[in-house]
């Protein structure tokens, strides 16, 4: 995919049975308010049932028919409460599945911004753009190196340590930028040939002596493509 690639936001899935976050949200919320009205009518019933007892004394036949209309009415209480509860338990949990299932949304639709954006400079940096079997230059290299990357709101990319630091330039002390960041993989032995017409400097292709290091650097001029993607990413033992 080019930056001139029109992109069409992936549509989240999802189950036909799940709310709408929104929705699912005002519902939590007006659970939350029951159980504080719940709360506040157990009070009310304690403190009528004490005056209640203080009534006792003075009429004790009316205190007893009192009594018996007020356990009725408690187990009916009971019996309701009883039907809610499982009706809120039922609704809470959908709404808290719904809820789950939209942050996973999210998260995968910032993940694809995310892609969005690092191929753009990838291409802006001249990397290729034509692919084999589905796989292009660019997702073998974001495979590699996308997770050293943060998408910012303004639709940015920030480099990353492996702390999750922004990487900062030890002369200037400023940010390294992803252009600057992936620029960088231009004089890389394998990720070079990733780019249009660049050649890797000093111990790159068709260079079988050693780096700056003194560590010793394959010829690849011979390998296949295959045989370089292979030599690139090993399979794991």
């Amino acid at each position: 995919m080019t930056p001139e690639t029109e992109v069409n936001t992936p549509q989240a899935s999802g189950s036909e049975n799940m709310m709408p976050r929104a929705d699912a949200e005002n519902l939590l919320k007006a659970l939350k308010a029951e159980r504080e009205s719940r709360k506040q009518y157990e009070k009310q019933v304690k403190e009528q049932a004490a005056q209640l007892e203080r009534f006792a004394d003075v009429n004790p036949d009316e205190w007893s028919s009192m009594q018996a209309e007020l356990a009725k009415a408690s187990q009916l209480q009971q019996q309701f409460s009883e039907s809610r509860d499982a009706i809120e338990l039922k609704y809470s949990q959908q709404a808290e599945a719904s809820a789950k299932e939209a942050a996973a949304s999210k998260t995968a639709l910032q993940e694809y911004q995310k892609k969005y954006a690092l191929e753009k400079v990838f291409n802006e940096a001249g990397g290729r753009t034509d692919s084999a079997d589905g796989v292009s230059f660019f997702d073998m290299i974001a495979q590699q190196v996308g997770g050293n990357f943060r998408l910012e709101p303004d639709g940015s990319l920030t480099v990353l340590d492996s702390g999750g630091d922004p990487v900062l330039d030890k002369e200037s002390g400023k940010r390294i930028t992803a252009q600057d960041y992936i620029g960088a993989y231009k004089t890389h032995p394998i990720y070079g040939t990733f780019f249009k017409g660049t050649k890797t400097g000093g111990a790159g292709i068709g260079y079988g002596g050693t780096d700056a290091n003194g560590m010793v650097i394959e010829d690849f001029s011979s390998m296949t493509r295959e045989e370089k993607f292979l030599n690139a990413f090993p399979a794991n033992p």
